[in-house]
């Protein structure tokens, strides 16, 4: 049998309220299971990251930020914190600087978005993406990321963090965003302007579209939640079967299978003892770090999760996730016209897809990435500093501040 893949995990829950029980004693714990030494003096470690836009602030703390360059620096490494141009240029607004993280922040593809490397593809209509050349130049990665919900798929992890954010924006909008238009759901010359906004007028999301600039109608993925599964959809009844539109899962997953090939072609550019992958299951809110403001939390914190193998990592943290479950008094605040959550709260669905819909299950770009021999859904959790053993340390020598200091 081969051995399953170790994925240390630190919980937000103490034994104690005592520092050597913190998330950040555990967040080093789990690097020096991780094995660092693979970093050589000099190599060029890239932390690629999600540093937000505009006013949102529910990123991953510079607090990790700074233990994780700094933990880098004592192997001898070069890090730097790498995103989107615009992430990188307006980081500071959020805390993250060069001073604060203890590294350079560096724009992923250059300046212009534009230094890249083409990457073929071939799935779906998508030949090729343009790989962020910055990424590429590291010796090392250090994949590190925010989990959260994602409207698109339900969930965005270590898989997303590289597959969208590891790429040119004209690749993560116009290719990688938009491939589930590519499998057939209703009879394009059958469907005309009027039926198409017949259908949009019979979803409550508004999801059935019709772009008077290229005269194509379509359905916005991002926005449906397949009604949550009810067997009779609006927009379906609305096309009486006049072209079969039909919301099918097939399309919804085909984004995911397309961010398994993506994320395969960054890692594909490492070797295998250069890489570690690290999921802070913190701040967990409905939708992307992109889309710029606070969101609610609708998920309990749960901790810092890390491992060498990105499926390992993936499926163990949706895995806590679910365990840990929705936060059910925030959850029945949030008004209809911000979402449509499935109001059965019970069902046997993971919170992602009670917030997004069935069709967007969480897993499925692990269980992709597992096809494609990037890891294995079969891990080993091994707890770090749990509640019971932090319970049991001596605590004989905590302080307090006792006057002015700066240490």
């Amino acid at each position: 049998m081969t051995e399953k893949s170790k994925v240390y995990y630190g919980s937000v829950i103490a034994g104690q309220p005592e520092r050597f029980a913190n998330p950040s004693e555990k967040l080093d714990k789990i690097l020096e299971n991780l094995d660092l030494s693979t970093i050589e003096k000099r190599d060029k470690v890239a932390i690629k990251m999600h540093l937000g836009f505009n006013d949102g602030y529910q990123t991953i703390p510079v607090f990790f930020v700074r233990r994780i360059a700094k933990a880098i620096k004592e192997q001898g490494g070069f890090p730097f914190v790498t995103d989107n141009p615009t992430a990188v240029y307006n980081a500071a607004a959020r805390g993250y600087t060069s001073e604060t993280c203890g590294c350079p922040l560096i724009p992923i593809a250059g300046v212009k978005d534009g230094y890249t490397t083409q990457k073929e593809i071939g799935y779906k209509g998508v030949d090729d993406l343009d790989a962020a050349g910055v990424l590429l130049d590291a010796d090392v990665l250090v994949n590190l990321s925010h989990t959260k919900g994602h409207g698109t798929c339900g969930y965005g992890g270590a898989f997303k963090n590289l597959a969208l954010g590891g790429y040119s924006g004209p690749s993560r909008w116009r290719k990688i965003h938009g491939v589930e238009q590519f499998d057939t759901y209703f009879d394009k010359d059958k469907m005309t302007k009027e039926h198409i906004l017949k259908l949009r007028e019979a979803c409550p999301l508004d999801a059935p579209n019709w772009n008077d600039q290229t005269e194509t109608p379509s359905l916005a993925f991002y926005a449906c939640d397949q009604c949550h599964g009810a067997e009779k959809k609006p927009c379906e009844e609305a096309d009486s079967g006049l072209t079969g539109w039909t919301i099918k899962e097939e399309n919804f997953y085909s984004f995911q299978e397309l961010m398994a090939h993506a994320t395969k072609t960054i890692l594909d550019s490492f070797k295998e003892d250069k890489m570690f992958h690290i999921n802070v299951m913190m701040d967990i809110t409905p939708f992307c770090d992109c889309m710029g403001m606070g969101m609610p939390q609708v998920i309990p914190d749960v901790g810092i999760a890390g491992s060498r193998d990105i499926v390992a990592v993936e499926y163990a943290s949706l895995d806590l996730i679910a365990g840990a479950g929705l936060i059910e008094g925030v959850v029945k605040q949030i008004p209809k016209s911000y979402m449509r959550i499935n109001p059965d709260l019970e069902t046997d669905l993971h919170p992602f897809q009670i917030l997004h819909g069935p069709f967007k299950n969480p897993y499925k770009v692990a269980e992709y990435g597992e096809s494609m021999g990037l890891g294995s859904r079969d891990y080993d959790l091994v707890e770090i500093l749990s509640p019971e053993e932090t319970a049991k340390m001596d605590s004989s020598g905590h302080t307090y501040e006792g006057g002015p200091s700066f240490f």
